[in-house]
């Protein structure tokens, strides 16, 4: 009895256990991605517990010892859609396997912020998202231009039609005076030089080093607008910051990408110019104005062989420009390793004749999961951009065309001259004796100077700049927990830049010698940075990330230029060089070292703050402002996601979210806290001597803006319509001003922290899918609007302030750059001069500069863009269209083309002028050869006559394509094929009369670019093109 008593015991004991062990179960499961690979760091949790944790880099999760009853299993990833499983430990459970979908709401996508990714649901800050097919539809000459209209608050200028020609790009406003207003730009994590260089001082050619960044390698580029977003880069921040993303491996397996286009190119405009008759005909009448009998004197020649020729230098500048491009790409992801690679070639020939930009890429990015906690990404991208380029603007070319190059002025020598005709001199051979011809016939004509014959100034010369850069990164993740993650990066930056530029001795009848010049710069850019995350879910309503970092920069410049080389250099750039080179050479260096947090804090999925802190140290400061301090904070709520708005239909999403935070701007030059130096070029008793360049600032520091932000961001019917709308303030304090002072001083300039500006604005940004199903239509559309001050300048003068041209300058309460112009009246009726008003407002004939105002609008009142995309079955159309309202342009050419007789040519609207008394209404006064007689001595009279209405809405892209059903070419592999034709700048509807109401002039540094930013002078204008393209993928 007793043993079976024990027996019994002993099996009861025995039914508990296992009872007990089947109810406290161990969980597990992998977690796929959407192309089918394992999707490490995913969130699996049994809801409404602490238990679970995050995937392994293999996607693999186990949650231990489960207890009995029925949970719900949590699956959720930033930028996926959240799945849910009911799992009951009652029973037995096997390995589990979820495959991850993307959460196609726009309002949920995954956006980059500095240093990490968040869902935009959890972003606070005010960032802008565009993805490679926006960056890739619109054909043109740098990636930057591609931007154009795609983003509120984002003010993209395209520079000219010129080949590799760059963008302006401003970010909610210009807070900068003398340093730079450019935005930063980081690709992979590593910040890039993009400062826009100026190696010859030619006009329109500044060399531009984002144009050899491939667009086809870019997976997204998202824009932090506000301080929230930006803060985490500090003192580098406040003009916005441009993150690059470029594409990794992302299918299991092989897959080839190969595109191709070919497309042709020609100005938006070309201007008409007065041909021999019209041009003699007004020249003859000025000099009769002017009290003069007979035939005028012309500039060159008499009037038997003016009435000869009849060129046509626009038409013999430009043309049709050919484009090409041809990319390939493969890609793979396999559980440890990923692979992307791409090869590129891209020929941009612009309408200028001779002038073209070809860009040879290659690109490598790898992915390697070392172990189950360790995973490595190698980035590696080589690039060579070369531009052949010709004169532009006020350098000759077609600028040349639209001035001194006179209709009456041949190309060619017509017949054998054998003695100088200016003279009757002839040239005689020193050697023989005999007499050398002046000129053979066919040979160009260059009596006028180089300049005046573009023909022979682009044949006679070869110009060239080659840019060649490195932009490479290294990057190791380790997770030695699931909720903690550290990331080291090691960045390299290296850009080999040079331009030659030879000019044939034909082009300078007094130098028997070819020229040639050459100009070197280079830049080695080393980026390190380490950081640390904590990652955490508590209670299942507790999301926590924590971020602390620390990041170094050292980035050497050197730059040299040489000149005064023999005479036997040809075309091709060889020769011997001689002793009697003339060369000179810098080096620059700067360093950055910052230490930086963020931290993170969601209740419930719909309270979020964050706060973000960096303290940056620059070599760049003077030794009191070495190190800054640059804060934010911002909070969000997703009010969509309270109870009470559950019973409604109609907001799918809604939140709230504002910022407060600092940022700062050292775009600036190196060296402005040191006292500088130069060698004289003569001497002094005997020895060289030094002497000062610049007065020094050991007090300077950083720019500082303030910036505040409130919006919301809104999804109506499940998303169909969504929108963002937000107010800012931006207020910038210690703005670098550079100022001239008195010379009794011994010093050119001085810098000085003094200004504040200030941008305020709105800017709205709408998605709408207006039709689903078979035929799908959704419209984007974006505008903002800001406005600009500037408040202060401290102790200075508004004159003192250097930059820009006599047409713009800084005025207290107007913004940056505001014209400042005498007032232009009318044409007097009795005397055909023009009529000024006074800085009283009072009528006079005398034109002084102390009659100049504040006139005009520097800047736009709104702009934006809008697409509209379509789509039916197989076939997608797309039209793109940008705006701008408000703005003005000081059309600084117009008052040599349309007023004095001078040396330049001039445009049929000359023919609206004042001809007799009794004239009334006319536009421009009487045509004269004597500066004095518009009240001035001097032929540049800046008023507002030349100050136009600029309001545009540009037809930017139209596109077709059709997207041919796969074919299947193996078991495995099947072929894409797309076609696509397009047109860019179709059309244009302004009432500008100029060329083009969308200007960049290229300036040759930021406060030239800053303080005329409306300023046109021979500007080349924008291009139009047609392409075809091909999208293969197999």
């Amino acid at each position: 009895m007793g043993k079976s008593i024990r027996f019994s015991a002993l099996l009861l004991c025995a039914f508990f256990l296992l009872t007990a062990g089947s109810y406290a179960q161990n969980i597990t499961g992998t977690v796929f991605d959407e192309f089918g690979n394992p999707a490490p760091g995913v969130s699996a949790i049994i809801k409404g517990t602490t238990l679970g944790g995050a995937t392994d880099l293999d996607g693999k999760f186990e949650i231990k010892n489960v207890g009995s009853g029925v949970f719900t299993l949590q699956i959720s990833f930033v930028g996926y859609r959240t799945i849910e499983k009911e799992i009951n430990t009652n029973e037995p459970i096997e390995p589990l396997t979820f495959n991850l979908q993307v959460d196609a709401q726009s309002l949920d996508e995954l956006v980059v912020v500095g240093y990490g990714v968040q869902r935009k649901r959890e972003v606070t800050g005010s960032i802008a998202k565009i993805d490679s097919k926006q960056i890739t539809e619109i054909p043109t000459q740098s990636f930057e231009s591609s931007l154009q209209g795609k983003a509120a608050g984002v003010q993209v200028t395209t520079g000219s039609g010129l080949a590799g020609s760059a963008a302006v790009i401003r970010v909610r406003g210009i807070s900068s005076i003398s340093s730079g207003g450019d935005p930063l730009y980081v690709v992979d994590g590593i910040p890039i030089t993009q400062d826009y260089f100026l190696l010859n001082n030619s006009g329109g050619m500044n060399n531009n080093p984002l144009a050899t960044i491939n667009p086809n390698d870019i997976e997204s580029v998202d824009i932090l607008k506000d301080a929230s977003a930006t803060g985490i880069y500090g003192s580098r921040g406040a003009n916005g910051v441009i993150l690059i993303t470029t594409k990794r491996a992302n299918s299991k397996k092989l897959n080839f990408n190969f595109n191709s286009r070919w497309g042709v190119s020609q100005a938006t405009a070309l201007p008409d110019m007065l041909e021999t008759p019209e041009y003699l005909q007004m020249y003859q009448e000025a000099h009769e104005n002017d009290g003069g009998t007979g035939y005028a004197i012309l500039p060159r020649g008499t009037w038997d062989q003016a009435r000869r020729n009849n060129t046509d230098w626009v038409d013999q500048t430009t043309g049709t420009g050919f484009k090409q491009m041809y990319s390939l790409s493969v890609d793979q992801r396999s559980d440890k390793y990923g692979i992307y690679g791409n090869i590129s070639y891209d020929e941009n020939g612009s309408y200028l004749i001779g002038n073209k930009f070809t860009r040879t890429s290659g690109r490598l990015n790898l992915d390697w999961d070392a172990t189950k906690n360790l995973r490595v990404q190698v980035n590696g991208s080589v690039s060579s951009g070369v531009n052949t380029k010709v004169d532009a603007a006020w350098s000759g070319g077609l600028g040349a065309a639209m001035s001194t190059a006179l209709p009456i002025y041949p190309i060619y020598w017509d017949s054998l001259q054998i003695a100088n005709p200016n003279n009757g001199e002839f040239n005689i051979d020193t050697l023989t004796g005999d007499t050398i011809p002046y000129a053979q016939s066919g040979d160009y004509w260059l009596e006028a100077g180089a300049n005046n014959n573009p023909v022979a100034s682009r044949e006679l010369r070869n110009w060239r700049t080659v840019d060649n850069r490195i932009i490479t990164n290294a990057k190791v993740i380790w997770a030695p927990r699931t909720d903690f993650i550290f990331t080291g990066s090691l960045g390299y930056e290296y850009i080999d830049l040079w331009e030659k530029n030879f000019r044939d001795q034909k082009l300078d009848v007094n130098d028997p010698n070819n020229t040639y010049a050459e100009t070197y710069k280079n830049i080695n850019n080393i980026n390190t940075s380490l950081q640390a995350n904590y990652i955490k879910t508590l209670n299942s309503i507790h999301d926590i990330n924590l971020m602390l970092g620390t990041e170094y920069q050292y980035s050497a410049t050197s730059d040299r230029a040489t000149s005064n080389f023999s005479g036997d250099f040809g075309r091709d750039f060889e020769g011997t060089e001689i002793a009697d080179q003339v060369g000179t050479a810098t080096l620059n260096y700067y360093i950055f070292q910052s230490f930086f947090l963020r931290a993170n804090y969601m209740l419930k999925d719909k309270y979020i703050l964050q706060v973000t802190g960096r303290v940056d140290g620059s070599s760049r400061f003077g030794p009191n402002n070495k190190f800054g301090f640059f804060p934010s904070a911002s909070a969000g709520w997703i009010m969509s996601e309270e109870d009470f708005m559950k019973s409604q239909n109609v907001v799918s999403y809604l939140k709230w979210k504002t910022s407060y935070g600092r940022t700062g701007n050292s775009n600036l030059p190196d060296g402005l806290d040191y006292w500088l130096f130069r060698q004289g070029d003569n001497t002094y008793n005997g020895d060289n001597y030094l002497y000062s360049t610049q007065l020094p600032n050991p007090d300077l520091k950083w720019e500082i803006t303030d910036m505040f932000d409130f919006g919301l961001e809104v999804g109506l019917l499940d998303d169909r319509i969504s929108f963002e709308a937000a107010y800012y303030l931006k207020n910038s304090s210690d703005v670098i001003l550079v100022l001239d002072i008195p010379k009794q001083m011994g010093y050119a300039n001085y810098t000085d922290n003094v200004a504040k500006v200030m941008n305020r604005g709105w800017e709205f940004s709408l998605t709408s899918r207006n039709l689903v199903g078979k035929l799908e239509w959704t419209t984007i559309f974006n505008v903002t609007h800001n406005y600009n001050e500037v408040l202060d300048i401290g102790p200075y003068r508004e004159d003192a302030i250097r930059g820009g041209t006599n047409d713009t300058r800084i005025v207290l309460n107007k913004p940056i750059g505001t014209n400042f112009l005498v007032r232009f009246s009318h044409v007097d009726p009795e005397s055909g001069v023009p009529v000024y008003l006074d800085i009283n407002g009072e009528e006079t004939t005398e034109w002084s500069p102390d009659d100049r105002v504040p006139v005009g609008q520097v800047y736009p009142d709104f702009y934006g863009g809008m697409t509209n995309n379509f789509r039916w079955k197989q076939w997608d159309l797309s039209l793109e269209v940008i705006f701008s309202v408000g703005a003005q342009i000081y059309n600084s050419s117009e008052k040599r083309q349309a007023t004095l007789i001078s040396d330049w040519n001039m445009t049929p609207d000359v023919f609206d002028r004042w001809r007799k008394p009794g004239d009334s209404d006319t536009r421009f006064p009487r045509a004269t050869l004597t500066e004095a007689t518009y009240g001035s001595g001097t032929p540049w009279i800046n008023t507002d006559q030349w100050l136009h209405d600029a309001d545009y809405l540009r037809f930017r892209k139209l596109s077709v394509g059709y997207n041919f059903t796969p074919w299947r070419v193996s078991d495995t592999r099947d072929l894409s094929l797309r076609l696509e034709a397009s047109i860019t700048n179709f059309f244009t509807i302004t009432n500008f009369p100029g060329l083009d109401p969308e200007i960049a002039r290229d300036f040759e540094n930021p406060a030239d670019r800053n303080l005329s930013p409306n300023v046109t002078y021979l500007t080349p204008p924008q291009e139009r093109t047609a392409n075809l393209a091909v999208f293969l993928k197999f």
